[in-house]
């Protein structure tokens, strides 16, 4: 049986897996609608004779979709302020008459 003695806030919960899935495929769109401009790129690239320029486009057009996948599969991920913070118990404080 685990430990409870510190417990975990629930306020560090992680997020829902709508919340995660909607995310990744925001990134996953995002790197797919770079492709197609990176695409369209090198076609007029290529059409002003830019062949060095068009290229690189053409090779970012297809290595973006390999990227897309990688990016998208990628487990949740947790930033530092929303690492898990443990509840911690104040010592009492002692109270004091102020009146003077």
């Amino acid at each position: 049986m685990a430990d409870r003695s510190e417990a975990v806030l629930v306020t560090t919960a992680g997020r829902s897996p709508r919340d995660d899935r909607r995310d990744r495929e925001r990134r996953y769109l995002i790197t797919m609608g770079l492709r197609v401009v990176a695409f369209i790129a090198a076609i007029f690239l290529a059409l002003a004779g830019l062949w060095v320029f068009a290229s690189v486009a053409i090779a970012l057009s297809l290595v973006l979709p390999w990227i897309a996948v990688i990016v998208a599969n990628a487990g949740p991920t947790r930033s530092a302020r929303e690492a898990p913070s443990l509840y911690t118990k104040r010592p009492p404080q002692e109270l004091t008459d102020r009146q003077s």
